[in-house]
């Protein structure tokens, strides 16, 4: 648990000795996100049993692609309703079947994404980056598809606020035929640009949140997963059955108080203003689908709102208190996850040295190939 704490740490003293004022070296940013990207990577089979479900298909695709089949039956059976994802599976299956090799570059390659987005809408990129540890670090251990779909999404924002919606679009198939889930996203583009008057947006959220108690989410998950033909999303209709999720209400709850307290301190530019509708986005999705343990994946792609209105927010000299408000609730939800997810996580260990961790359940029952087990490059 020491190494996820002092890699939290280091992160704060960064976000804390850089203010803003003058914007850091891409160069050490990014060298410091790339670093980021080795911890994850380098982690021998942490975070949960997608890393095996997906180095396992992964591994098939290789016996294909080393024959020059692109669009096998495994690929059509596994990506055909995300064929980017399984192209970055071909393309990294193309140089080696070596699981530990796919997750190390695709992990880089995904943190030097959000690193560009980070960089780009903020002057305080490690205070970002702090916030982004406390929401959403944990989940790039596992669920490897969609956080890159998010990623994708993020990069799209200025050409809602430029009104390009060619561009917005392509960016928005690209990420859905990572992740289906991304298509929502389209509804950002059709979302006035203004800033609405606190009242209404207070009325708005009310009204979602009602809709979400409804169980209406079940029914939607539902009709997409039927539509789209995808029986992922279908799947997600049992997780609306699971009951309501207050912490979600807790957190949209808490993200607005902060947002409508500093209204008036938010620039009204086009891009500034897009911002504040994903950020919006972020607190609606998770009260819509208040009902559903997906909820939170679901608000993934809005959580650059999040992101970039508080680094603003706590920009200023005079914002010191919001600023070390936010840094102890980042580790307070960084540290939840971290003991909740207990083994998942810790003792850390990378694919460097041979072996097993003792008492890792997932391992023990999602093992499919134990050669990994005293060699880890073994079929490098």
């Amino acid at each position: 648990m020491a190494y996820y704490i002092i890699l939290f740490v280091i992160t704060a003293v960064l976000a804390w000795t850089n203010s803003g004022n003058t914007k850091i070296s891409k160069f050490i940013f990014f060298s410091f996100c790339f670093s980021l990207a080795l911890f994850v990577g380098l982690a021998d089979m942490l975070g949960g049993y997608d890393r095996y479900i997906y180095s396992e298909v992964f591994q098939s695709m290789h016996e294909n692609v080393v024959k020059g089949i692109l669009f096998s039956e495994e690929f059509i059976m596994y990506f055909g309703k995300e064929p980017v994802f399984g192209l970055i599976n071909d393309l990294i299956a193309f140089f080696t079947p070596n699981r530990y090799v796919f997750i190390l570059v695709y992990t880089i390659f995904l943190y030097m994404v959000y690193a560009v987005s980070f960089y780009r809408y903020t002057r305080n990129p490690f205070f970002a980056l702090l916030i982004f540890e406390g929401l959403m670090f944990f989940f790039t251990f596992t669920y490897l598809r969609q956080v890159l779909a998010a990623g994708v999404i993020w990069l799209a924002i200025p050409y809602v606020a430029q009104r390009n919606f060619k561009k917005y679009l392509l960016f928005i198939l690209l990420a859905t035929l990572i992740h289906n889930s991304a298509v929502y996203m389209i509804l950002l583009y059709f979302i006035p640009r203004r800033k609405f008057e606190k009242k209404y947006i207070v009325l708005f959220m009310l009204t979602l949140l009602l809709i979400g108690v409804s169980g209406i989410t079940k029914l939607i998950f539902s009709i997409s997963g039927d539509f789209v033909n995808n029986a992922r999303i279908a799947e997600y209709a049992n997780t609306a059955e699971i009951g309501f999720r207050f912490e979600y209400v807790v957190e949209a709850v808490f993200f607005l108080i902060i947002l409508l307290f500093n209204y008036k301190r938010i620039n009204e530019d086009e891009l500034s203003v897009t911002i504040i509708n994903v950020y919006l986005m972020f607190c609606g999705v998770l009260l819509f689908f208040c009902e559903s343990s997906d909820g939170g994946r679901i608000a993934w792609y809005c959580l650059i709102g999040i992101i970039v209105i508080l680094e603003r927010l706590c920009r200023p000299k005079s914002a010191v208190a919001l600023k070390g408000f936010i840094t102890v609730m980042c580790f307070v939800l960084f540290y939840r996850i971290l003991s909740a997810w207990g083994i998942l996580l810790y003792p850390y260990k990378t694919f460097l040295t041979p072996g097993i961790r003792q008492g890792d359940f997932i391992e023990e029952a999602y093992e499919y190939d134990h050669a990994y087990d005293n060699d880890k490059l073994y079929n490098l």
